[in-house]
Parts: C-alpha cells; sequence; structure tokens
C-alpha cells in the first residue's frame, strides 16, 4: 500500500475498490452512505435556507451533517445533542458577546484583523460552552464552530440571524433522523 492510500479515518482508495470489486450491494450502499447521507443533509438545510433567503447554511452545519451520517449511533449524534448543542453555542456565544460588550467590534468578515476583544469573546465563550454542554447533557462538538462563528463577528445575535441558524440545525437533524431510519442495516 502506497503513502498516499493509507486510511485516514478508516478510508482509503484501495480499501473502497477492494470493497467494491464482486462486492454485493449491501457493501455498495455501505460504502457510500456517508458521502450521499451527508450531502443529502446539506442539500436540506441549503434549500430551505435559499427558498427563506436566510443562512440556514453555515460552516457548523457541514460537521454536523457528516457525523449524523457516519456516527448515528453515538450519543454526540442524537437529536438532542445536536439541537441543545448548537442551541447553548449560541446562548453562550451571545452572554459572553453581551458581557464584554464587543457588538459593535470588527468582524472578520469585514476583512479587519482578529481583535483582541474577539478573541477573548472565543476563549471566553469557548470554556464557557464546555462547562455548559455536559449540564445539559448535550454534548455536541460542531457546535464549538457555531460558537466561534459568532464570537468572530461573522454572524451577528441580531435579528433572525440565530433564528436562521437554528433552523438549519434543526432541518439537518430532522433529516438526520429520517435518513438513518432508511439506513440499511449492515450500514448503521
Amino acid at each position: 500500500m502506497s503513502t498516499y492510500s493509507k486510511p485516514f479515518g478508516g478510508f482509503s482508495v484501495d480499501k473502497l475498490g477492494a470493497m467494491l470489486r464482486g462486492s454485493s450491494t449491501i457493501r455498495i450502499v455501505d460504502a457510500m452512505w456517508v458521502p450521499t447521507a451527508s450531502a443529502l443533509l446539506i442539500v436540506a438545510a441549503g434549500l430551505v435556507g435559499y427558498w427563506l433567503k436566510q443562512p440556514w447554511l453555515f460552516a457548523a452545519i457541514g460537521p454536523t451533517a457528516y457525523m449524523i451520517a457516519s456516527a448515528p449511533t453515538q450519543e454526540t449524534s442524537r437529536f438532542r445533542n445536536v439541537v441543545v448543542g448548537h442551541l447553548a453555542a449560541i446562548a453562550c456565544a451571545y452572554v459572553v458577546l453581551l458581557v464584554l460588550n464587543i457588538h459593535s467590534s470588527a468582524a472578520l468578515l469585514a476583512g479587519a484583523k482578529l481583535s483582541l476583544p474577539r478573541l477573548w469573546a472565543s476563549a471566553i465563550g469557548l470554556g464557557m460552552l464546555a462547562l455548559v454542554q455536559p449540564q445539559l447533557k448535550s454534548y455536541h462538538p460542531p457546535a464549538a464552530a457555531t460558537l466561534l462563528m459568532i464570537t468572530l463577528g461573522l454572524f451577528r445575535t441580531t435579528g433572525r440571524a440565530p433564528l436562521a441558524l437554528m433552523g438549519g440545525v434543526v432541518v439537518v437533524a430532522v433529516a438526520g433522523e429520517l435518513l438513518n431510519r432508511l439506513r440499511p442495516s449492515r450500514a448503521r
């Protein structure tokens, strides 16, 4: 096996080729489930956001969709953990921005350099999230990206933005539950 085909996270081109050669339909479905389901979850959130003209598709949805598709039986991929985990991230980000009074600080999206207040907000917010999620019994690591997007100023905590973020999370979580019920038993 060459160095370029060594598995990263359990996947390699050599493994996929060997799996598909002379394999049953179930093995092919197993091999294609995670990429297909992940893509479908992103499409679901993206289409709803496109239709509503709201940012329902954002960076933290990608890792969430991937976790739901690849490890549906893990506690961190369960509906409650996904929804409450992202909700906790939004709340922690909002609280830290409010306490540090940096809503008006330049956002990274505007091309500004990272400001010290945004750096501190990100660090404090992530620490707060690490304390809150276990208390809520809703540990979901991709929610940390949601928190950073807010504390760095990529999303505002005013208007409909927080609802749009949560809308995307709920769409992915619900669609993930439905997709995983359709998943062949050997692929779980």
